[in-house]
């Protein structure tokens, strides 16, 4: 989700998203073929060859599938008005009982992934669907080539966060960077909020970095909140992740950081606004100028050029000042947000009115 391969230059500052580089010679070592056993899907994310990882939260582990996707999708046909309602049909539901979790496009094929969950009763269900040349249609995950990672120090069962079970965000979000997966979400912890890394192929020890934030809207630093979404970007040759959380503290930590300390502060450099969820945050470069865009369901989506937010100052106490200097993009409700291309963004967007879901591209002249 969210990825790409170009780093640029831009006075100096080198900022990319998500790059493939540094590539273990064989991704698909370990990887077997029949039915994974997932039991639920919470987010999905590309990495190269084709491989999506699913975090699955209830069976507390993350899968990396090869999806074999290879049909490319024709772009025109990307644009989709009522998806939740095609997708509710599909699963032979309702639109009020489905929840569209997580979406991400191949970088391969430019074909979209969702994954969606319908409930019934106490019981939950979950599909992945692709949008592809051919139209919307499940993508079967019974017989597949795939490879699993254990998460071994997921919340307790009966553990709640903000009256959920915190084990329902043990995975929120997840990006492939320099042959890791990278992983938010909670654990066991003292500092229960984290960010797990693990190489890839899984080989090797999950490790969990416990984070601390400083939280605006709460006046407070924060603990067991956890990032609801990231993304790895690099500054002068070193990496940060760029986080977002609920009601929505923008903070940055160095991914060289992420090394098992138990209670690593991350800087607070922006404050979005409460009430808000953060949907997505990609990176990109238009017209020689770097730039972060953070999807929100509440507010306006956040524009950030790459030089500044790197250069902001940290929050660290109640303020009437917001942080890092942005620019606000009235777009609507976005629900999910991908870097589609060059020359698009991918927006699903929730339209009150009709109580509905559109996809819909949106070229980067246009913001």
């Amino acid at each position: 989700m969210k990825l790409k391969k170009t780093i640029v230059t831009l006075l100096g500052v080198v900022f990319a998203l998500s790059t493939y580089a540094e590539e273990p010679g064989n991704l698909k070592t370990g990887f077997t073929y029949g039915n994974p056993g997932i039991k639920s899907i919470k987010a999905i994310a590309f990495g190269p060859e084709n491989i999506l990882f699913i975090g699955d939260n209830t069976g507390m582990t993350v899968y990396a599938v090869d999806v074999q996707d290879t049909q490319e999708m024709v772009i025109h046909e990307l644009t989709l008005e009522g998806l939740d309602k095609k997708l509710a049909a599909a699963m032979g539901a309702s639109t009020k009982d489905i929840t569209i979790l997580d979406m991400a496009v191949n970088p391969a094929s430019k074909n979209v992934f969702f994954a969606v969950s319908k409930k019934n009763g106490e019981e939950t269900s979950y599909a992945l669907f692709r949008l592809g040349k051919d139209g919307l249609g499940e993508f079967p995950l019974e017989n597949v080539s795939h490879s699993k990672k254990e998460i071994t120090n997921a919340p307790a069962a009966d553990h709640k966060t903000w009256k959920r079970p915190s084990r329902t965000y043990t995975v929120t979000d997840m990006h492939y960077v320099n042959g890791e997966l990278i992983i938010s979400g909670l654990s066991n912890e003292e500092f229960s909020s984290g960010l797990r890394r693990v190489a890839f192929p899984f080989d090797q020890d999950m490790l969990t970095t416990n984070v601390q934030v400083y939280h605006v809207s709460h006046g407070r630093n924060e603990t067991h909140a956890p990032i609801y979404r990231f993304l790895p970007v690099q500054l002068e040759n070193q990496w940060h992740v760029v986080a977002g959380y609920m009601c929505t503290p923008l903070v940055t930590f160095k991914l060289s950081e992420l090394n098992g300390n138990k209670k690593l502060v991350g800087k607070t450099v922006a404050e979005i606004g409460a009430g808000n969820t953060p949907t997505g945050i990609i990176s990109y470069t238009h017209k020689g100028k770097d730039y972060v865009l953070v999807g929100n369901n509440v507010h306006p989506l956040t524009k950030i050029s790459g030089k500044d937010l790197f250069n902001a100052k940290a929050i660290t106490a109640p303020s009437r000042e917001r942080g890092v200097k942005r620019e606000n993009i009235k777009l609507g409700s976005i629900s999910h947000i991908s870097d589609y291309d060059s020359t698009y963004i991918l927006v699903m967007l929730r339209d009150k009115k009709s109580d509905s879901y559109n996809l819909k591209l949106i070229s980067k002249d246009e913001v």
